[in-house]
């Protein structure tokens, strides 16, 4: 009573609402700040409840996965870990249909920025480039192989180099999971032709006979492919693939097992359509319009361990094979020689200039490529260097620099230095700009050198350091091969301070004429592509 009076009193005094309000507002201010608590910690509570069971359902979902391969004698040295995680990363890809979703990357696979597995590559295929894509289902993606240069197509690509053509060649793995020869024809119809292929490979069979397609069916799709090849001048090899059971190998227990239990796609015993792929090879020889037919079947015969892990899927080591096979049979398709190098120094110099600006448009279309192509100088040569040596395998000290080239006002030389040490020999290359006196950084080479005009080194090599050493290691051998480590553009061999670059043959050992041919592609940084530094020249002479 006391208190009501109280107010009432204040408020006839003109600030009763003052009091009255503010002891009321108390009330109110509190009950809302507690509503507001409630709610924060109640979304709050929500969220923690949901990562939770996000967190469980994600540990639920590993453990439910699960590949064949992990169960094989062909991964025993491998860790449960190493396999789970390669098994994992399969799990992991995600597609659009069949399609494969660009760029992604875990720890044994990665899509390049085109859908494919492996490094990245440009649509546009330079003129100094093969282009090879090799297609077939999981067993040329490489399902079950450690890394990508240990499927199908990264061991194809790796004893392609080792054969030192006088060109870029480039292989590409077009392998989709689960794809059969219709899918495949789709493929190269609606997307290869636009990548300019030289050669398309087919790696055929399993999945089409799981499929129980007709040996009509196949050979149809078989012969529109390679029709394809005739109308947009690229060769085409079809390769029937082997699968356990369907040859004349001496099958371990493990691959009796997974010859007793394979299955079609309608879950019927597929050694039961041994026969009707006995129809596929017959027609595979029939085959007029394909450049090359290869029958695979056999492939392994003389292999007594285990190869596949199942029925169609094989180990590195059965990739490997499978690879050289391929290459061996290929190899008569490969030109001797590429465009770039029909014309000599003295043929491109007098050559009608816009003729020359018109070939080089056809394949450059970059604004970059316009600005380079504006200034294309022609090619200078630098003068020989004779060298006087005691024997026909010494020489002295010697540095060799090409005639300089314009590159946004600013010119550029190749320094090359030849140093012969007590076991081995170095080359050494500079990329210099002449005004400043600098070596330039972050450069891609093009690297062809040849003896007595016959080329005998042909490679890409990335220097993010000043300078490209290569460490000659004498071998009587007519083959040179170089060790390194690929993993940049155009596959080039990637140089630096950590990294030992080594070239085993006889380079620089036998007497005669080495000449140098270098082109520049990235300078400054390792996305910047020039290409009219192309033309660096420089000539030795072993007495």
């Amino acid at each position: 009573e006391y208190t009501r009076t109280s107010l009432l009193y204040a408020r006839k005094n003109g600030y009763g609402l003052f009091v009255y309000g503010k002891l009321y507002g108390e009330k109110i201010m509190s009950v809302q700040v507690s509503y507001k608590k409630q709610t924060l910690m109640t979304f709050i509570g929500l969220l923690i409840l949901f990562a939770a069971i996000e967190i469980v359902a994600n540990v639920w979902w590993i453990a439910q996965i699960n590949c064949e391969f992990e169960d094989s004698e062909i991964f025993q040295d491998m860790s449960d870990s190493e396999k789970k995680d390669m098994c994992f990363d399969l799990y992991k890809i995600q597609t659009s249909g069949k399609q494969l979703i660009p760029n992604q990357n875990s720890g044994s696979l990665n899509i390049n920025n085109l859908g494919f597995r492996g490094s990245d590559f440009s649509e546009n295929k330079l003129d100094d480039t093969y282009r090879i894509f090799m297609l077939g289902g999981s067993t040329m993606f490489g399902f079950g192989s450690t890394s990508d240069e240990t499927t199908i197509p990264g061991f194809f690509q790796q004893h392609l180099t080792e054969l030192g053509l006088p060109y870029y060649t480039e292989t590409i793995n077009s392998g989709i999971q689960g794809a059969e020869s219709s899918d495949e024809l789709s493929l190269i119809e609606n997307q290869l032709i636009g990548y300019s292929p030289d050669l398309v490979i087919v790696y055929d069979g399993w999945n089409d006979i799981r499929s129980q397609n007709s040996a009509e069916i196949i050979s149809k799709n078989w012969d529109s492919m390679c029709n394809l090849g005739l109308e947009n001048n690229f060769d085409v090899i079809i390769a029937l693939q082997p699968i356990a059971g369907f040859g004349d190998k001496i099958l371990t227990a493990d691959e009796s097992d997974y010859v007793a239990q394979g299955t079609s796609y309608s879950n019927e015993l597929l050694i039961n359509h041994k026969s009707e792929y006995e129809n596929y090879s017959q027609n595979l020889k029939k085959l007029d319009s394909c450049k090359i037919v290869l029958d695979m079947r056999s492939v392994f015969d003389n292999e007594i361990n285990s190869v596949y892990w199942d029925q169609g899927h094989v180990s590195d080591k059965g990739n490997d094979i499978v690879a050289k096979f391929l290459l061996e049979n290929s190899s008569e398709l490969f030109p001797t020689t590429f465009r770039f190098e029909s014309l000599t120094p003295s043929e491109i110099n007098s050559a009608n200039y816009e003729l020359v600006l018109q070939s080089i448009f056809s394949y450059y279309k970059t604004p970059l490529m316009v600005n380079s192509i504006l200034t294309l100088p022609s090619i200078p040569i630098a003068s020989e260097t004779q060298i006087e040596s005691e024997t026909s395998n010494n020489f002295k000290t010697t540095t060799l620099n090409t005639e300089s080239q314009q590159y946004d006002s600013q010119n550029i030389y190749v320094a090359i230095e030849l140093i012969p040490e007590l076991n081995n020999k170095l080359i050494k290359i500079n990329t210099v700009d002449e005004d400043l006196q600098s070596n330039i950084l972050n450069v891609t080479y093009f690297l062809k050198i040849s003896h007595n005009g016959n080329i005998i080194l042909s490679d890409f090599f990335y220097v993010q350091d000043e300078t490209l050493i290569l460490e000659i290691i004498p071998e009587e051998s007519d083959k040179i091969k170089v060790s390194g480590t690929r993993q940049y553009d155009h596959n080039a061999i990637i140089v630096d301070s950590n990294t030992s670059t080594k070239i085993s043959g006889s380079l620089l050992e036998k007497p005669g004429n080495y000449e140098f041919h270098i082109e520049l592609r990235t300078i400054y940084d390792s996305s910047n592509w020039v290409f009219s530094l192309d033309s660096y020249y420089a000539q030795f002479s072993l007495n």
